[in-house]
Parts: C-alpha cells; structure tokens; sequence
C-alpha cells in the first residue's frame, strides 16, 4: 500500500462535502424490501468461532450482545465471541492485538484511524468483493469517501453522527436558560461564569476533550478553517487564531463555566457517569449523536434534550457530520466468509436493525434508516441532533489532525492553558513549533 501520508493527500484532493440527506430520508418512500437478507455463507453446519471487537455505552453493548444471541440462535454452529469497552484505549488495544497478529475477526473501527491503519499493511477484507455482502443501500460517494483505502472498500458504516449539545433540562429550568438557546463560547463564559459564581457546585457544562469540542470548534467556527492542510501538511491558521483559540480556553475555565478539568477528565469517554451531570449541577455536555443514549438513560429520559454546539460569536454556523463508526473484517481472519455474512445480517436485516435500533445513531443504510423510520424507533433526539447537523453540514476535516501523536501534542497544550501553567500567546508558540515538528516528522517518514 502507498504511505499514509500520500493517501491522506490524495484523500483531501478528491474531497467533496458529503452529506447523509437525513432529511429527505424522513420523507422518501420505502424502495427496499424488509423480508430476510439471509444468504449462503453462513458457515453452513461446519462449527465456526469468530470474535467481534466494538467500542460504546452500556445501550450500545446490551443492543449488540443481542444482536449476536439472535444471529447464534439462526445459526447454532456459529459462536461469536463479544469484546467490547469504552472508547478511550480502543485503538491501542488493537493495536497491539494488530502486531501480534491476534486481533478479532469482525471490527468495529473509527475512519480517522485509516491513515495510521494503512502503514501496516493490507488489514482489511475487501468488502465489496465479498458476495455475501449487499453494499447497494449505501451512497457510493460516502462509501468512497469514509469507508475505502486506495478503491478497496475496507469497512461499512454503522451510524451517522451529528454534533450538538446534551441537555440537562432541570439545570436549564433552575437558571431559567431556554432549551432553544444557541450559545456562542462567549455566552458560554458570561453566563457559565454567573452560574458559578452563584452556585460553586454547578457549571454550566463539562468536557474531556479540549482539542475537538473547544479549540478545533471555535477556530473553525470563526475562521472556516480546520488547524491542518492534509495537501500539505502544514499548519493552516495564524498565530492570532491560535492565540484566540486558547484564549477562549483560558476564559472558560478561568470563569467556572467549565468543569474543572481535573475533573472532567476522571470521566474521559464516561462522562455520563460524571457524579455532577447526574445530580443535576451541569447543564450540558458536548458529543456526538451516537452517545445520546448513554446521557439520556443517566437521566432517566424525561429530563434530556438535545441543541446545537456552540459557535464562535460572528462566525459561521456550520456543524460536523460523520460516520460514527465503520465495521471492517480482518484479512487474517481464517473465517471471512462467515463474517461477512454476519456483518451483512447485522447492517441490513430487519431483524437485526431492530435490534440494534440507534445504538450506533441513525443508520447510514437507507435500508435500516427506512425499517426503524417505519418502525417509529428512532429516537427523538438522536433525529433531532443528525437533522440539524446535516442542514448546516461543516466540511468533512482533515485527517491529518486525528493523528493519535499530533493530537496528544495539541491536547496536551490545550490542558497547559485550562491548568494556567502556559499564556495563551506561550500556548500559540507552542502549537506552531511543536504541531510543525511532528508533520515534519510525518512527512519525512512517508517517503
């Protein structure tokens, strides 16, 4: 395969603005059959053991558990073993599962990680290959897009997630906010400050990433610019949008808007289990659609709403959209054929996609979308989140800025800034020196 960094050029240059169409699939018309999807390939009576790997909440881990008894219950011959666990630490694990050769057989995956995964090899099943598996309920160009390495479609997405706000409605009700309130970041330090101020236990929301729910979204909210050019490789924002970025950082924590960040970060990709949120003290926490179950089961339902993300104040209003996540078969895999058949059954039967629901937000399968939309179970405000993502969609973002070494690096200086051990303007010297070291790095190492 050619180097990551190569593809990730390539990538960006052939780059379109892709949006799922949510919208219209709310009112289009049912083209799909909803009977069995069940096809040869199962592993007919042969005893068959494969392993599938996920990330997610308790929803999505109970949903998937019974998913895989329903499809062992079809096919008794086959036994699926279920690994899963929160996200953070995921791609380390498989990882060193990768090196070792030991990694599972069905994994779900997250496509910012494609450039990293490409310099290890050929991974990957060709998915488009295999017969067992209908690709024909997904657009090609998404497909192209979120879900191929150099033509091979390596994966298929489970979910589209929008980006918005996670709504404590009793915090809201308490100071008297509106559940239609739009915050600009500066809002955010007024008003977050004022609440502080008066209750010291309370914050008007929490975070555990700086990088993608601060600094990344208030940079590109009032510059229309993401912080790196993958045709490049270099920086694409200016010292002052730096400086303005971190300032932001600065304000929101130095105000008691924000959560401590020594504490936000005891519930990094838990957050719902944050004691704060629970009892009522935050008023709302940032993340994508694909995580509203775990927020709104810790409420109880009844207390939870769903806006959008905060924008910087005078800049645009756009907001991300992505594959939440995309399920690929390992190459290693002595059981390809029976994992795609599974994967097939878990993407595209209606048995499956009830099961499942939206623990993975609102399918990306026009398939799926249409047996759960008939169905009337899609949740509310999972809906709600991806349909005014996708009616204001952002531009899909450079990948070079998921790189898991550069984004330490960016998050790590974003936390010296929250924790008052570097200036802003120190923080913007900083980002410029060290952020252009490791593409310099990264560039170099893929000649």
């Amino acid at each position: 395969m050619r180097n990551a960094y190569a593809k990730v050029k390539e990538r960006k240059m052939k780059r379109v603005l892709i949006a799922v169409g949510f919208l219209a699939m709310l009112t289009a018309g049912s083209v799909f059959a909803t009977g069995s999807t069940e096809k040869a390939g199962s592993g007919g009576q042969k005893p068959v053991t494969m392993r599938f790997v996920w990330w997610g909440s308790d929803v999505r881990h109970q949903a998937t558990l019974a998913a895989i008894d329903r499809y062992q219950e079809l096919h008794p011959n086959i036994t699926i073993e279920a690994e899963y666990q929160g996200y953070s630490g995921y791609l380390q694990k498989l990882l060193t599962q990768i090196a070792g050769r030991s990694e599972p057989d069905i994994i779900q995956l997250d496509y910012i990680w494609f450039p990293d995964l490409a310099t290890r090899g050929d991974l990957f099943v060709d998915l488009a290959a295999q017969k067992a598996i209908d690709v024909s309920p997904y657009e090609t160009s998404f497909l192209s897009e979120y879900c191929s390495i150099n033509g091979a479609l390596i994966s298929l997405p489970m979910g589209s997630n929008g980006f918005g706000i996670n709504i404590n409605k009793t915090f809201y009700a308490k100071h008297n906010i509106s559940l239609d309130t739009v915050w600009t970041w500066e809002k955010i330090i007024e008003t977050g400050g004022k609440i502080h101020r008066t209750n010291p236990r309370e914050y008007l929301f929490t975070t555990d990433s700086l990088k993608d729910f601060i600094l990344i979204a208030y940079i590109y909210s009032k510059t229309g610019k993401y912080l790196i050019d993958d045709t490049t490789g270099t920086i694409q924002v200016s010292r002052k949008d730096l400086v303005d970025g971190f300032t932001i950082v600065k304000q929101l924590f130095e105000s008691g808007a924000v959560q401590p960040l020594g504490e936000g970060k005891l519930f990094t990709s838990q957050m719902e289990q944050n004691p704060k949120w629970t009892n009522n003290e935050i008023g709302f926490i940032l993340g994508w659609s694909g995580n509203i179950g775990k927020y709104k089961a810790a409420l109880k339902g009844e207390n939870f709403a769903v806006g959008k993300p905060p924008f910087a104040e005078g800049g645009n209003r756009l907001i991300p959209v992505k594959p939440g996540m995309v399920l690929g078969i390992s190459n290693r895999s002595p059981n390809i054929e029976a994992a795609a058949h599974f994967a097939n059954w878990l993407l595209n039967d209606p048995e499956a996609v009830k099961i499942l629901k939206d623990s993975r937000s609102v399918p990306t399968n026009r398939k799926a979308f249409e047996i759960l939309s008939s169905a009337n179970i899609i949740d509310r405000d999972i809906a709600a989140m991806v349909a005014f993502s996708n009616a204001s969609p952002a531009a899909s973002p450079p990948l070079l800025q998921s790189n898991a070494e550069l984004a330490d690096i960016i998050e790590g200086i974003g936390e010296q800034v929250a924790f008052g051990v570097l200036t802003p303007e120190a923080a913007a010297d900083k980002f410029l020196a060290d952020v252009q070291a490791k593409l310099n790095m990264l560039k170099t190492s893929a000649k």
